[in-house]
């Protein structure tokens, strides 16, 4: 009997698959090239005492011989002991350390702890959680992570947000929740939230009637310190600002912008527009990019050109008009608050824009270089103003607004309170 030939193998034809291959951004392929990479935590942690106070004196004053003394200012070849890691003035012949007079002066964390929690806080892309600089790091307390970092974002503050912008420069303002803006995920921009039986309700009202409630809920919500918005009336609550933006092009295809400002407002209104403008653009040889809001109509008139986008019916004008430069630094934001610190006080909440707008500037400096960036502008900037003893009842009573600051209550533990966050029953912000 002949043997069972094998059952021949079908070979099926698939369809060929048309796979849609987006091209790689300029920014993308920097972060994944050999340049994104410089150093890691682990090297920092393996520096000697010595080794962080050069790397320190170096990002300072850019030498560890010749310094300048924070006493006296006089810049020599101090006395060094290398006993103490200190040295001695030869003008006025006072001690001074790396951090003295600076915003980490009287500090109690290792160097080492401290320049791996900034490495840590440069590599993160829309910020890093005290939260988690904590746990990575065993910093001990809350509030030791949550100042260090506060008193970094108040270097960038105070030393890198100066100096005037000119070219091509574009404005734009979006909203930020403000305090516990997690919780506001879905919900209305406006004052009022909408209730199924409330809106029933309204519907039978008449129209005076109508009107008169919505009179009476405009005033309660002012009342309760809101803020009216310019163009269509509507009450926002309390805790909401707007962020306005101004970004210079770099003029190069695919580059972006270099050079970010910014400002927190409590409406788009001229006159904040008005107050950004004067303090850190150059009009007379700069073009002006907005969107279509009135907010930016009279000023526009004080520069060489206004490039106007209207929103409502295009991204990028006929001409060649947007503000898509401001637009990712809004994404980048709204990023930072709503994923990674979720909790921003509006007292403080320009640090936090400061600290987008620098990521922003050094998206594409490797991290090792972004953290010495950040800390030359906290070791320049002289004592802390803000953060110094703040878990000891010093707060500060401001909230710095354009076109004028606004006192503001403190926030915190309270003066004579535990600083520990579990015996407060929350953490501060």
């Amino acid at each position: 009997m002949a043997a069972a030939s094998a059952p021949t193998e079908v070979k099926r034809h698939l369809p060929k698959r048309n796979s849609i291959h987006r091209p790689s951004s300029d920014a993308s392929r920097f972060h994944m090239s050999k340049a994104a990479v410089d150093r890691s935590v682990e090297d920092v942690a393996k520096w000697t005492d010595l080794q962080c106070v050069k790397h320190l004196a170096n990002v300072r004053w850019g030498s560890f011989k010749v310094i300048g003394c924070p006493h006296c200012n006089a810049h020599d070849e101090h006395y060094w002991s290398s006993k103490e890691l200190r040295w001695k003035c030869r003008g006025c012949g006072k001690r001074f350390s790396v951090t003295s007079n600076t915003v980490f002066a009287y500090r109690k964390l290792p160097l080492q702890k401290l320049l791996a929690a900034l490495h840590l806080w440069a590599s993160g892309a829309a910020g890093q959680p005290a939260l988690e600089l904590r746990r990575m790091l065993n910093l001990g307390g809350y509030n030791t992570a949550f100042t260090l970092v506060s008193k970094l974002r108040e270097g960038l503050l105070r030393g890198f947000h100066t100096g005037l912008v000119s070219g091509v420069v574009e404005m734009d303002g979006a909203h930020a929740s403000g305090r516990r803006a997690s919780e506001k995920r879905g919900r209305p921009l406006t004052f009022k939230v909408n209730d199924p039986e409330e809106a029933q309700k309204d519907a039978l009202l008449t129209s005076s009637a109508r009107s008169k409630k919505r009179r009476e809920e405009k005033v309660a919500a002012l009342a309760a310190g809101g803020n009216v918005h310019p163009e269509h009336g509507t009450v926002f609550p309390a805790s909401r600002r707007i962020a306005f933006t101004l970004r210079r092009r770099s003029g190069a295809k695919g580059k972006g912008a270099v050079v970010t400002r910014v400002g927190i407002g409590l409406a788009e209104t001229p006159d904040v527009a008005q107050a950004l403008v004067d303090a850190y653009v150059a009009k007379p040889e700069s073009i002006l990019a907005t969107d279509t809001g009135t907010a930016f109509k009279a000023v526009g008139k004080e520069f060489q050109l206004h490039l106007a986008v209207n929103h409502s019916d295009t991204l990028v004008g006929p001409n060649g008009e947007h503000v898509n430069n401001s637009e990712g630094f809004t994404a980048r934001q709204d990023r930072s608050e709503k994923g990674v610190y979720l909790n921003i006080e509006p007292k403080y909440l320009m640090d936090y824009v400061v600290e987008t707008a620098f990521r922003e500037d050094h998206r594409r400096v490797a991290p090792g270089r972004q953290a010495d960036r950040a800390l030359h502008f906290a070791l320049n900037i002289g004592r802390s103003q803000y953060w110094t003893n703040f878990t000891h009842g010093r707060h500060r009573d401001f909230e710095i607004l354009r076109p004028e600051n606004r006192p503001a209550k403190a926030s915190g533990p309270a003066k004579g309170r535990s600083p520990v966050a579990a015996q407060n029953g929350r953490a501060p912000r």
